[in-house]
């Protein structure tokens, strides 16, 4: 059995513990009229807080977690954080809904009300695809935050529409202008421009330079971080489909985690 086949077998057995997993495990933590689902695993002998963000399904497949198994040895408290938001349950990117922009507050909010009880001294971002985007969108919002993102998009609204996500878009936007198109593409930009304390935050990237993303989106969003002093630690793998990234990404973020820990 070849390497590629190992991790397709291994990531189905991770959906499928998920599943169970979730009958026992899975919380609601409502804000504003938003209603959020999450899982918590606590680690009383941690003070440090990996916070992981759901990657997009396939169309006709509802959101999930991500990455529960993959983090199994990991010595931290980890909050699972579901997408499962828009009118086909696959996710808004934590943003939505109708420009209002609900669930990023509520998001935000559900990761400081766990990271104070925890009494957190490190908070980890983390995700890969969507879940890359969310990583690097929420770590900008909490200082001094570690973020470990996997092939992220960058041109949100240019994404979504390119691969025909037309529920995903409309449900953050409402009324789809190109104003707001424009607004949404450069909204990742802007809050990467609007730190003024970059070199408190260090970004792990992962991604394949020979994948579509890579120049789409991957090149610019580095090239700005860099632009602008953050410090960003490179991960360069080498597939060409961008769904391949679920066979790579795990490793890298497995020992990225470990290393962040023990800083």
């Amino acid at each position: 059995m070849n390497d590629k086949a190992k991790r397709v077998i291994k990531k189905y057995y991770e959906f499928i513990l998920t599943k169970v997993k979730l009958v026992f495990l899975q919380k609601k933590y409502r804000s504003n009229g938003v209603l959020l689902k999450y899982i918590l695993k606590k680690n009383d002998q941690s003070k440090d807080l990996v916070v992981v963000f759901s990657s997009c399904t396939r169309r006709g497949i509802k959101a999930r977690y991500n990455y529960m198994r993959t983090l199994k040895s990991i010595e931290a408290n980890q909050l699972y954080i579901l997408d499962d938001f828009a009118d086909d349950h696959r996710g808004s990117y934590y943003l939505g809904p109708d420009w209002t922009f609900a669930e990023e507050a509520a998001t935000l909010s559900l990761i400081k009300e766990v990271s104070a009880k925890l009494n957190s001294e490190k908070i980890i971002c983390c995700g890969s695809s969507k879940g890359g985007y969310s990583a690097i969108n929420f770590g900008l919002m909490i200082p001094g935050s570690y973020i470990v993102a996997g092939g992220p998009q960058y041109y949100l609204a240019t994404y979504l529409q390119a691969s025909q996500n037309i529920e995903c878009l409309e449900h953050i936007l409402g009324e789809v202008t190109e104003e707001k198109k424009e607004n949404l593409d450069s909204r990742l930009k802007g809050k990467i421009d609007s730190i003024s304390n970059p070199e408190e935050y260090h970004i792990f990237l992962h991604f394949s330079d020979k994948e579509h993303t890579y120049e789409e989106h991957v090149k610019d969003l580095l090239e700005e971080i860099k632009r602008q002093g953050f410090l960003v630690s490179c991960d360069i793998a080498d597939y060409t489909n961008h769904s391949d990234i679920s066979y790579y990404f795990p490793d890298f973020l497995v020992e990225t985690i470990k290393r962040i820990i023990s800083f």
